[in-house]
């Protein structure tokens, strides 16, 4: 999933018609490609007709409106050339601000439109922005931007924002950054049961199949230490991974951020396989699922 260490960069963004992947659809597309110095190779920008009215409170957002849409071509005559520009998963690198979001929308509108989903990582900046800053009163978009003076013009359109990720990439170092540091998620597949983020394929397992899972967990309420659960899924919030699992020590689920997670050993009714993990620490308490907003 992960490009080449001398691959490009993609920043890209979508508007859509609201927060729903499952029922809303995209409205704008926009990306820009660059390399490891911040030299652009190329933009792309469109408005699309999303075939559905748009939502007062998205248009309070953005400002597109469905009369700067009716002439717009519909998203089967523009995602061809939008992956084109994406080019080879190996050689590109997608990056998108609170990715989750975008990962999910452009693996919908492919699906409706028989496209399978590429094999590139979508690299979050969130959680990035989140490490590097974390005194910062928030890490929205608009919030860093102003921060690190990246410009305010067209905010929430599509190409404005993208040229907004790749300010902030090269601001908080992406480049240079490990990738098994960087949290990723892949472009949604609908086919898949279980969709996670990138590097989490044991444990997707497990979820599928119901085995436990032993983790060693830095943080929560019981501090570091060992916990055996029985992984549900998966989340994010907020730019924030999680493991939503039966805790076997509290006999409920909670919600468990991967980033906490430093090791652990799928329980197969076979065996047992072990992967470790060594990310960035957050602190921040597992909690009851559904707990947080």
């Amino acid at each position: 999933m992960f490009a080449r260490p001398d691959c490009d960069f993609v920043a890209f963004d979508l508007e859509t018609t609201g927060l729903a992947a499952e029922s809303d659809r995209v409205v704008e597309l926009g990306a820009v490609r660059f390399d490891r110095a911040g030299v652009e190779g190329g933009r792309f920008e469109t408005l699309v007709n999303p075939g559905r009215p748009m939502s007062p409170s998205a248009q309070a957002v953005h400002g597109i409106s469905d009369t700067h849409l009716a002439d717009a071509p519909p998203i089967g005559e523009i995602l061809p050339a939008f992956l084109d520009f994406l080019g080879p998963p190996d050689s590109t690198m997608l990056l998108a601000h609170n990715a989750w979001f975008d990962a999910g929308f452009l693996g919908r509108e492919l699906a409706r439109d028989g496209l399978e989903p590429p094999g590139h990582a979508v690299i979050d900046t969130l959680p990035l922005a989140r490490q590097r800053l974390p005194r910062l009163s928030n890490h929205r978009l608009d919030t860093l931007a102003t921060f690190f003076g990246l410009g305010l013009d067209s905010c929430h359109r599509a190409l404005a924002d993208s040229l907004r990720v790749k300010g902030l990439w090269l601001a908080l170092g992406g480049p240079a950054e490990p990738v098994e540091r960087l949290t990723g998620y892949p472009i949604l597949d609908v086919r898949r049961k279980v969709s996670g983020p990138l590097g989490w394929d044991e444990i997707g397992e497990a979820i599928v199949r119901g085995w436990r899972v032993r983790m060693q967990y830095q943080g929560g309420t019981r501090g570091a230490g060992e916990r055996e659960v029985t992984p549900k899924g998966f989340s994010q919030r907020g730019g924030v991974a999680y493991l939503v699992a039966l805790c076997h020590l509290d006999h409920f689920e909670k919600s468990f951020r991967l980033d906490r997670v430093k090791q652990y050993e799928v329980l197969r009714s076979f065996g047992q396989t072990m992967t470790r993990r060594g990310d960035a620490d957050c602190p921040t308490d597992p909690e009851p699922r559904g707990s947080r907003g």
